[in-house]
């Protein structure tokens, strides 16, 4: 077996090896002898190619290399080093005294630079200094991945509360005019689905999955004998709770918070419509923000397709057929084209987030379109 194959010795930790690059054995004996004084162990290639391909074979935490070898230069090896193996710290020797030269090696990364004929004391100091370096930059990794995950976790731990503080805020306005927990889940959830088709980045789809439950946080401000009323409301009345709109942006204006902005524009904006006809601004078309269209679609769906108070569930081809007959009226007709795509995807997330039996029961009055009604009874009503 030669002494240009990759052996690691059974007592020889990985990080006291060194790979010795020198065409001249002489050399690599003379500096295997200095550093087993030293603790190190030494593996030995004769060219850039060979030590290369010891290298891919297995990790080596100090390279010392000659510059002037047979075929690719010391200076490509290093280059190939510094590239490939980011761990491998490269100490280079020359018979040339080039100061050119020692430049472009500590400029490419080498860790150090000694003129040959080399001193023992010099070559070891290096090899320390080397050395010392090296575990110092891993120290610093493992110092910086440590403060990382604290980073990481620290996040996750305020945003967890952030939701929380979001989901409490929107079950006490739920439980007013009975809105179900797991409505205010899918539509959020729904949300996120058909931002991401419609081409947000994942992070801003998430923070729409965040905000948009908000979007009825405003009802919190409108007297219980109109949000809970068991019948029609009367023009009077349902001119009043418009305003959930308006009150919902203002609780939720001025904030620093992605998600409470976001969140903003989908509590005045979610009864917009696309034709001009919705409240409480009777703005238009893409005047209207994206996030509470992608809310109008999915609230809808929602509403549509499960249980409420005031009446049962919709067949599901009655519940598309309303659907199709808002495009371009109701609903933003090329967001809705986008939700026909990912319909599959939100039935599913549906299942998986029902509503519990006794957040829908009622007596089922089927004439009534009441205050928390959020369902276009035809294209051209507002609800």
């Amino acid at each position: 077996m030669s002494s240009d194959e990759l052996i690691w010795p059974t007592a020889a930790p990985e990080e006291k090896a060194i790979l010795l690059v020198d065409d001249d054995a002489l050399v690599r004996d003379l500096l295997a002898r200095w550093l087993a004084g030293e603790g190190w162990h030494c593996l030995h290639a004769d060219c850039s190619e060979r030590a290369l391909t010891q290298l891919e074979a297995a990790a080596v935490p100090v390279v010392v290399a000659d510059i002037n070898m047979p075929g690719p230069s010391g200076m490509w090896l290093l280059e190939q080093i510094i590239q490939r193996f980011a761990d491998t710290s490269v100490l280079m020797l020359t018979a040339s005294s080039d100061t050119h030269t020692a430049i472009r090696a500590l400029t490419q990364g080498a860790s150090g630079y000694l003129l040959k004929p080399i001193q023992r004391e010099e070559f070891l100091f290096h090899i320390r200094q080397t050395s010392e370096r090296r575990q110092l930059i891993r120290e610093r990794r493992e110092h910086l991945k440590m403060l990382e995950r604290r980073v990481q976790e620290q996040t996750l731990t305020i945003r967890r509360a952030h939701e929380e503080t979001i989901h409490r805020l929107v079950t006490a306005a739920g439980c007013r005019d009975e809105e179900t927990g797991a409505h205010i889940r899918r539509t959020g959830l729904f949300s996120e689905v058909l931002a991401l088709a419609a081409g947000w980045s994942a992070a801003e789809a998430d923070q729409l999955r965040m905000a948009a439950p908000m979007h009825d946080i405003g009802k919190i401000g409108i007297p219980d004998a109109i949000l809970r009323k068991p019948g029609k409301l009367t023009p009077q009345e349902f001119e009043q709770m418009k305003q959930h709109t308006t009150i919902g942006a203002r609780m939720l204006a001025g904030s620093s918070s992605p998600v409470l902005q976001l969140a903003e524009k989908i509590a005045l904006c979610h009864h917009e419509r696309w034709n001009g006809r919705g409240y409480p601004q009777a703005i238009a078309g893409e005047a209207i923000p994206e996030a509470a269209r992608i809310l109008s679609i999915v609230d809808v769906y929602d509403a549509l397709s499960h249980d409420r108070v005031y009446r049962r569930a919709l067949p599901d081809g009655e519940v598309l057929a309303i659907m199709r007959a808002g495009q371009g009226t109701h609903f933003d007709p090329g967001l809705l084209a986008v939700f026909f795509t990912v319909l599959e995807e939100i039935c599913e997330i549906a299942e998986l987030h029902p509503d519990k039996a006794d957040e829908v029961s009622g007596d089922w009055l089927s004439a009534f379109t009441g205050a928390s009604c959020d369902v276009p009874v035809s294209s051209d009503t507002i609800c």
